[in-house]
């Protein structure tokens, strides 16, 4: 289902059983696979991949050619960066560093990710993070920076 004021461009690919929310933004190259859901007020930039059963709540903003793999959960609020030096950044003139979220992954809202980070399998990233390094699999991080504090447990791994 996708309501009728999103706004899927040209060159974009949604696969099927997937839901697209209100004022959402999918830009060309992007995909978003089956089964996931992109709530209301979400950016989707060019090139993002979005895995399947992936959900995205409102207002998140996924940076161009960031990778989301399967079975990600992403609070609403979630600011995913692709560019190390905004500074000096110029139309096209700016070097993209995607990150990764690999699968079973939990962000919880308000979570800022920094470009170049992959945030390991089964990882939990607490609410209002700012996650500057990689986060290892199975790992609950949160603060900023965002620290380990844990483990997830294993009846709660994908």
């Amino acid at each position: 289902m996708i309501e009728s004021t999103a706004i899927l461009e040209e060159g974009c690919m949604v696969d099927v059983s997937c839901y697209i929310g209100h004022y959402t933004i999918i830009r060309p190259k992007a995909y978003i696979g089956l089964k996931s859901e992109i709530r209301a007020h979400c950016f989707i930039a060019e090139g993002a991949q979005i895995g399947i059963n992936t959900h995205v709540f409102q207002y998140s903003n996924i940076g161009a050619y960031t990778i989301i793999e399967n079975d990600v959960w992403i609070g609403p609020r979630v600011l995913i960066c692709n560019t190390k030096n905004i500074a000096h950044c110029r139309p096209y003139d700016t070097k993209i560093s995607p990150s990764i979220i690999r699968q079973g992954a939990r962000i919880a809202s308000g979570v800022v990710i920094l470009p170049d980070v992959e945030i390991g399998k089964n990882a939990l990233v607490g609410a209002g993070s700012v996650v500057t390094k990689n986060v290892p699999p199975n790992t609950i991080v949160y603060g900023n920076p965002a620290k380990v504090t844990g483990i997830v447990p294993l009846k709660e791994r994908i």
